[in-house]
Order: C-alpha cells, then structure tokens, then sequence
C-alpha cells in the first residue's frame, strides 16, 4: 500500500481513515488538504468501504468547489447522488456536517459556466434540486435564489427581476444561500442592468456589516471597483483593491476575482502594477479547465490591461508566462515569430480568444449577451480615473547583448562572468572563446592563457581538482607560446594550487621566489608576476585572521609589495599586470581607510579606455567607497555605468549585483522609489536567469517600497515570499520577515492582519531564541494592543524586556523597561512604575540627557494614567527641565503641555494657564502646535473668567 506523505512530510501509514478526514477538516481548502482526502477515499475503495468513501467524496465535491476543481466536484457529487438515491439509509444526506442537498446549490451555476451543458440540463438540474427540497421540507429559497443567479449570467435579465421579487417573498431556511453570497448575487444583478447605485449600496451593506463566505468580501469588494471609480469614490475603490486582492491572491480559485482587479488597473494609470500581476497569476487563468466562463472573464480583462499597456507606450514588453503550454489553447504557441509574447501580441489574442468564447456562450443562451459585455469591456478604453497605488514601474525589455565576435570580446565576458561567481558560465565563455581562437590565423596565445586561467580558477572553485589541474598545465604551455617562459615556470613550480585557499608557508615560498626574480638582470614580466601574486597571498592571509582588523604583518607585506608592483609596472608592464596592481592597491588602501590614496589609484581604471574586465572591479569597488562616505549621487553614477556595462557583457549576474548597489545607495540617499525601481530590473533579470536567491531580491524590493510608503506593494512581496518559503522553512527562519509582514500591514490600516502576523513571529522568534526580533516585534504588538485596549499588551511587552536583558544593548533595554512600565500602568497596575528609574539609572550612566528627558515624561503620563495627577504634574515639570538641559525646547513644551492638562483635570487652572504659556514660549509662532496650544490656553482663561486674556489670544489666532 502506497502511504500518503501529510502536510508535515511524515508519511502515516497507520492513520485511519477518520483520521486523515479529521486532519482534512483542519486545513484550509488546497494541495495538502486535497491530498488527505485523496488518500482517504483511495484507501476506502481498496478496502470496499462505501460508506466511508461516500463521507470522503462529500467532503471531496466541497474542497473541489472552492478550489474551482468542477470536474472532480461534478464527479463526486454524481456519486454520491447515485449512492444515497440507491439506499438513502446507509448513504444519508447529512454526514459529519457535508450535506447533499447543500452542495445542489452549487451545481446549476458550475453547469452554466460550459456552454456544452444546455439550458435545459440547468433546467432539468434546478427541477431534480426543487423536488429533493421539498421531499426534505425545504422551502424553495436556494433553488429560486439558484435560478436567479442562472438568469442573471445567461442575460435573460428581466428574467432574473422576477425571480429576484419571487425569492424575496420567500422564508430563508438551513438550504438558502448565506446572506453574503446572497447580497453579491443581487448587486451584480444590479450592476449588470446599470444600476451602479443600488449595487454600491448593497455593497456599502454588506462591507459595514462585515458579511463574509468562503469568498467574500473579497469578490463583492473586487466587483465594486467600477461603480466606486464611476462614482467618485476613489478612497473606497483604492482600499477595497488593496482588501481584496490581498485576500485572493493565494487563492487556488481566485482567477476571477484577480481579473477584475487587472481592469481595474488598466483604468487608473497602474498598467506597470497590473502587468506585474496578470504575469504572476497568468498560469492559473486555466486551472478550471471545465469554466469556460471564467477563462472568457479572464481573457476579457488580459485583453482590457493589456491594451493599456500598449497605449501606455509599453505594447513591446514580453508578457512572462504567455507561452506556457496550457495556456496556448487561447494564447497561441511557441511557433509563433520572436514578437509572439509581446503585450500588444498576447492582447490581440486574449480578444480573439475571449471572442470565440463569449459567441458559444451566446448561442448557447440565445442572446447576444456575453459579446455585449465584451464590448463594454473594450469601451473602458475611454474611461480612466488618475489613482496611483504603488511604487512599481515598468521595467524595460531586457536587450540580449550581440554575441562576442572577437576572442578578446570573449576574454572580456569570462572575467566578467568569473567576477560575479558565475563559474559555470565563465567555463562555457572561456571555451567559447578558446573555440574561436583556434580558428584564428595566428592565435594569440595570451588570450589562450588567459582563457585557461579563468577555466583553472573556475574549476578550483568549484572543487574539480582534475579539471583545474588540466586547465592549468594548458596555461602554462599558452604561457610559454607567448614568450612569458619565466612566469610559466612559476606557474608550473607551484600549480592551481596558487588559485586555492592562501597558506602562510605558500607565502615564504614566493617570498622566496620574488626575492630570484629581483636578481639582476631583472625580468620585469616574471617580477610584477610575482609581486602581484604575492602581495594578493598575504592580503588573502590578513583577511583570514580571527582578530577584528586583519592581521598587521601580512597586511604590511601586501601593502609593500603591491605597491613596488604598481611602481615597476609604470615603468615597464609586459604581462599587463598594471591594471591588476593597481586595483589590489586601491583594495588595500580601502580595507585600511587611506581613502584618498585607493581614489587615486581607481580614478584611472575607472575610465572608459580601459577594458571592461578592469572597469568591472574598480567601478564597483569605487561606488562602494562613494557609499561609504555619503557620496550617494556620484555612487549612483557609476553604479548605473557598472549595469549598462555588465549589460554590454550579457553578464546577468553582474547586472543584478550592479542593480542591487545602485538599489543601496538610492535607498541610502532617501530615493527609495527609485531603488524599488532598480530592484524591479534586478528581477527581471534574475527571472531569465534562473537567479537561486530570488526570493533575497524580493524581500530587498519589499523593504524599499516599504521605505517609500507604499506598505500595501511590499506586503504583497513579503507574502509572496512567505508562501514560497512556509512549507519548508526551519524553526524561527521566518521571523524577520513576519516582523516585516506585520509592519507593512499596520501602516495600511490591517490592525487585525498586523497582530496574527506579529503573533506567528513572536512564537517563531521565540522559539530559536531571536532575541532581536523577539523585541522587535514586541514593541510592535504591545502597542498595537494598548491601542486596542487588550491588556495581554503587558505579558508581550514582558517578552520583549525579557529578550532585550539579554541582548544587553542599553537603548533597547531602556525602551523595552518604559514600554513594560507603561503598559502596565495603562491597565491599572502600577508596579512597574521601579522599571522607570532602572531605565534612567541606564540613561544617566550613559550620558544620555534627553534619553532621561524622555523615560521622566513617561513615568509622568504613566502616573496620569494612574489617576495620580499631583505626582504627574510634578515629573512632567522635571521632564520640561531635563529637555531643556539637552536643548529640546519642542520636547520641553509638550511635557509642559501634559502637566497643564493634568493640573486642568484637577481642577487647577492658574497652573494650566502658566504651564501653558510656558510651553507656547518655546513653540514656533504659528505652527500646528503653537495654534493647538494657544487654543487650550484661551480656554483654560475663560475657565478663570478671564475673558480679556481669552479673547485677545483668540483674535491671536485668527489674524
């Protein structure tokens, strides 16, 4: 007997049949709850159970139809239909929940979705449903509410009036639809015989009163995106885009639902957003083979984006994903000419497609319906609202470079690519090169040597020994061919063991070796041969230390020889060692902070007269010391000359890493839109690329939306990356992220998505001990739940006090002992107002004015809250003074502003009214808060009566 692997991976051959519909019913609808009851009715026909295959097919036709499943839900439910007509006794219509009757109502609306069923086999389905409920005391609800739903999508439209007037008259019972589907059905009514009022107002309903299904409100929002643009209500229409296709785009059936998010955006500017999206959920447009309505849906809004996209001035672009084999039934195939997948190409299709689709349905139902609606989808065209949504942008098409037609091209693309570590890629370059040398009239065998290097190096990396030992005796044969006979006995003596880890006794025996090559008559080739490789050795060593700074000893040796090496290269250089000299210098200089010295040397390698494999490593390494000194716009500069360089090279590696740099310094200069965009284009690289860390990159693009206030796109990324990594992800390897996750969803308003995700990445944090985001998170969700009034507020910011005594850093100990205290005193409790003073003690030790300005103020709104106001009054007055000691006169103002209301609380108004002028003293005239503050002080002098006063700050106020 084949065992079934569970969800967990833990193959459970002894679970019984119950059991593995036990452990179905406690996963969502999807892939591992399918595969429980696919091995439970497996194992219940192989032992001839019909009884427990009958209660495993009726949960099968429920996970089959929300998982848009319809030829497994039609299959199962005939059975089951076939078993209970044949003995209802030992097959009852109700089994651990499931029932018969109520999965009837789902069956008349798959069946109009093909128009190879007629509509009299929906007929003969909605008679066959009448009989059984009535035969089962029903009243006639689901099945008048079935058939409506049928009129309505076949566009008999008065039709569906009637039977609408009819269900309304009629009582709900156990077999009427719930009032959410309820509710979607009658808007959509609404909406098809254009009358958006009344649909938005059911909708309206239906959102203020939280209706929710299995798929709802995330369709009902997504079919309100129309009627809210047309109504004006861009707010709503933005918010409900964000709700719902967040819920529905790990939705294994949510096609439908993606589609009419993809028109919407075609019609507010967000053609770059909806691209992104149709080019990730394209693939399952045809995971219902059998709703050929919903493919039609699908195309219908594929031809509606992508049509603005083109007008968009983008038709160029390759829609990814269009030339998958399932798809090309509608979207043609793979023989189609180079511009096959290009949005305008892939458009014109998807209509020609949705075309052929939306006539079938119309002969089917006897009306013009359906190629109606296509129409009106084509007249949106003209309808366009302005509502940007995100920071995604259209990335240009990648441009394959020419291929190398030179040797020495192709020596160029093999540094390239062994640079960025591509070492399968520099091995196939190198040999293509090699290959068109040989082909050469009189091959130069430098170019050989370095060719056979590269395959040396490349192969040492990669751990075959034999082939970089092959590879290198062939190097050292070029080398002599070249004339360089010196430096090919060295290379020689020593083997591609000069290419491996560096070793301290290697170092003597070049040392030994440099100290013959400095002999008169000196060979200049043999001897920066041997500096460089040398002075490379012992950097290699000092960074092999376990000290902080590498080793002083062999960094003074490289520091030396690399040095001599540039000196006699500027003399005499005929093994074109100068470049590689004066990079390891710049190196050198760099790791020990002589800035202007490794500038001096880069500056020159920089330049375009140089070649390409020795502009890559200076380019790079000169905008990472731009970075470092806050030179961002220089660094972006020649981040962006390293990416069009690399793409010269068809190197994508080194574009993607060229592409992350740039991404750093513009996010490090407050550019983060930009370095979103920079990320996009690091992607669409790493795409064609098979790039193995893609998820790195999209998680880096998340933190830079996030950066650029666009929280609801970078939640969208985390979650991407979140459902790629659940399943297989170690304890607590997902912490950082849900701490990411919970972040961005708070930002946009998802206070109950932010304290789920914040939850799951406390437990996961927690149990492997990540103290960092245990406090992190901590401090995220304890406020959240102080806003909300939740006293376990006090028990996470526990947690996280507990996780930053640990840690040990001052300032984050110093947080987490005001958040504890405070939380605490926010709930009632005043024992841990002691934390407050541990916190300043922390404060004061460090010489951190203002941080003891701070903990002081929050011990007094703690007291406040306390309900000890005199208290209160009086650390506010010392928090003013301590702000003041550090010059903060703004946070001086506000701790006066809070000791005013305190006293005003108390019934103390002369106090309130000093304490107030106090604090409008130090507030700059006119200011937000200086006009807040002004205000209160005029009330607390009427409360005094003195009117005068009163009046003249009021007259203040409105000059």
């Amino acid at each position: 007997m084949t065992d079934i692997a569970t969800p967990d991976g833990v193959s459970d051959p002894t679970a019984s049949i119950q059991d593995l519909l036990d452990e179905a019913d406690t996963l969502p609808c999807g892939p591992d709850e399918r595969a429980l009851l696919d091995e439970a009715l497996r194992r219940a026909e192989s032992a001839g159970d019909d009884e427990a295959a009958y209660a495993t097919r009726l949960r099968l036709t429920q996970s089959a139809h929300m998982t848009g499943d319809t030829d497994t839900m039609f299959s199962s439910f005939g059975w089951c239909v076939g078993k209970h007509d044949e003995d209802p006794q030992r097959f009852p219509t109700t089994v651990d929940g499931c029932d018969l009757l109520f999965q009837y109502k789902w069956m008349a609306g798959r069946l109009s979705t093909n128009p190879a069923f007629s509509l009299a086999q929906i007929s003969a389905m909605h008679e066959d449903m009448l009989a059984r409920y009535r035969a089962a005391g029903a009243t006639d609800s689901g099945v008048v509410q079935s058939q409506f739903h049928i009129a309505s999508v076949t566009g008999r439209l008065d039709e569906a009036a009637s039977l609408l007037e009819r269900r309304s008259a009629i009582e709900d019972d156990r077999y009427s639809h719930c009032e959410a589907c309820v509710r979607n059905e009658d808007a959509w009514f609404h909406q098809l015989r254009g009358n958006d009022d009344e649909a938005i107002r059911i909708y309206d309903e239906m959102f203020e009163n939280r209706m929710s299904c299995g798929e709802e409100p995330e369709t009902s929002e997504a079919q309100a995106l129309l009627p809210y643009l047309r109504a004006g209500r861009l707010d709503d229409a933005k918010a409900a885009h964000q709700r719902s296709y967040r819920a529905a785009r790990n939705n294994a059936d949510g096609f439908g639902i993606i589609a009419d998010h993809l028109v919407f955006c075609a019609v507010t500017g967000n053609e770059a957003r909806g691209l992104t999206m149709l080019e990730r959920h394209l693939p399952a447009l045809v995971n219902d083979p059998i709703n050929l309505s919903g493919h039609t849906d699908g195309l219908v809004a594929i031809g509606v984006l992508l049509d603005a996209v083109t007008r968009a001035g983008h038709g160029g672009l390759p829609v990814r994903g269009a030339d998958a084999p399932e798809l090309a039934h509608y979207l043609g195939t793979d023989d189609q000419t180079s511009d096959a997948w290009s949005v305008a190409a892939v458009a014109a299709r998807a209509w020609a497609s949705a075309e052929r689709l939306a006539s079938a349905f119309d002969e089917r139902n006897g009306n013009a319906f359906r190629t109606e609606r296509l129409e009106l989808a084509r007249a949106l065209a003209d309808e366009q609202w302005d509502l940007p949504l995100s920071a995604e942008s259209f990335i240009a098409p990648v441009v394959e470079p020419a291929a190398a037609t030179t040797a020495a091209e192709w020596r160029e693309r093999t540094s390239a690519l062994l640079q960025s570590a591509d070492t399968r890629g520099a091995i196939v370059a190198a040999e293509q090169g090699l290959a068109l040398l040989s082909t050469e009239p009189a091959p130069d065998a430098t170019l050989g040597a370095a060719f056979f290097g590269v395959i040396a190096q490349a192969s040492v990396i990669q751990g075959d020994d034999d082939r970089a030992s092959a590879a290198w005796a062939d190097r050292v044969d070029a080398l002599r061919n070249a004339g360089r006979t010196a430096v090919a006995d060295l290379e020689e003596r020593f083997g591609p063991a000069l290419l491996g880890t560096a070793s301290a006794e290697r170092l003597t025996a070049l040392q030994a070796e440099l100290d013959e090559a400095r002999q008169v008559p000196v060979d200049p080739d043999r001897l920066i041969h041997t500096l460089v490789i040398t002075a490379r050795h012992a950097f290699e060593l000092a960074g092999q230390q376990t000290e902080q700074e590498p080793a002083e000893e062999f960094m003074g040796i490289a520091d030396r020889l690399a040095g001599e090496a540039v000196l006699a290269a500027a003399i005499d250089d005929p093994g074109e060692a100068g470049p590689s000299a004066r990079l390891l210098h710049a190196h050198l200089f760099a790791v020990t902070s002589r800035v202007e010295e490794s500038i001096e040397l880069l500056d020159p390698l920089v330049s375009p007269e140089h070649r390409a494999s020795v502009r890559l490593p200076a380019l790079a390494l000169r905008t990472r010391m731009l970075g470092g000194s806050g030179d961002f716009a220089e660094g972006v500069a020649l981040a962006d000359e390293l990416v069009a360089l690399q793409t010269t090279l068809g190197n994508r590696l080194g574009i993607i890493q060229a592409c992350a740099l740039s991404a750093a310094l513009l996010s490090d200069a407050d550019r983060d839109r930009e370095a979103a965009a920079r990320m996009q284009l690091a992607i669409s690289h790493a795409n064609r690329a098979e790039y193995a860390d893609l998820d790195a990159l999209t998680l880096q693009l998340a933190r830079y939306l996030q950066f650029a206030g666009d929280a609801d796109a970078a939640l969208e990324r985390y979650d991407e990356v979140y459902q790629a990594r659940r399943e297989h992800a170690a304890p607590g390897e997902l912490a950082d992220l849900l701490a990411n996750m919970g972040e961005a969803a708070r930002a946009i308003g998802e206070h109950g998505m932010a304290y789920g995700i914040w939850q799951t990445a406390l437990e996961d944090a927690s149990t492997v001990g990540n103290d960092p985001v245990t406090i992190r998170v901590g401090f995220g969700l304890s406020t959240l739940l102080v806003q909300f009034e939740d006293d376990d507020a006090v028990e996470v910011a526990e947690q996280a006090l507990a996780a930053a005594r640990r840690l040990g850093d001052p300032q984050l100990l110093i947080q987490a002992l005001q958040r504890k205290a405070s939380a605490q005193a926010g709930f009632g409790d005043d024992t841990g107002l002691p934390l407050y003073a541990e916190a300043r003690d922390i404060a004061a030790a460090h010489d951190a004015t203002w941080l003891v300005a701070d903990i002081t103020d929050s011990e007094a709104r703690a007291l406040g809250a306390l309900g000890r106001a005199d208290e209160a009054t009086a650390l506010a007055r010392q928090a003013a003074s301590r702000f003041l000691e550090a010059g903060d006169e703004n946070g001086a103002a506000v701790a006066e502003v809070f000791a005013a209301r305190s006293r005003a609380g108390a019934g103390d108004h002369a106090a309130a009214v000093e304490l107030l002028r106090s604090a409008r003293s130090r507030l700059p005239q006119g200011s937000p808060d200086w006009t807040t503050v002004t205000a209160e002080l005029a009330d607390a002098h009427e409360r005094l009566e003195q009117h005068t006063d009163a009046a003249l700050l009021r007259a203040e106020l409105d000059a």
